[in-house]
């Protein structure tokens, strides 16, 4: 699986738990597994991506 998609199942998999418990924190930590794969589709390293992700 390459990073990117991982990205977005991990992002996909935090939106589906905060539709059901209803917190925001966890939409934001999913917007910033987002902004990760976005970096990663455009194939930055690894390093560059958990900064972008972390940010």
């Amino acid at each position: 699986m390459s990073d990117w998609a991982i990205w977005w199942a991990l992002a996909g998999g935090l939106l589906a738990a905060e539709l059901f418990t209803g917190t925001f924190y966890l939409l934001m930590i999913a917007l910033g597994l987002a902004a990760g794969g976005v970096v990663a589709w455009g194939g930055v390293p690894l390093e560059w991506q958990l900064l972008v992700a972390a940010i």
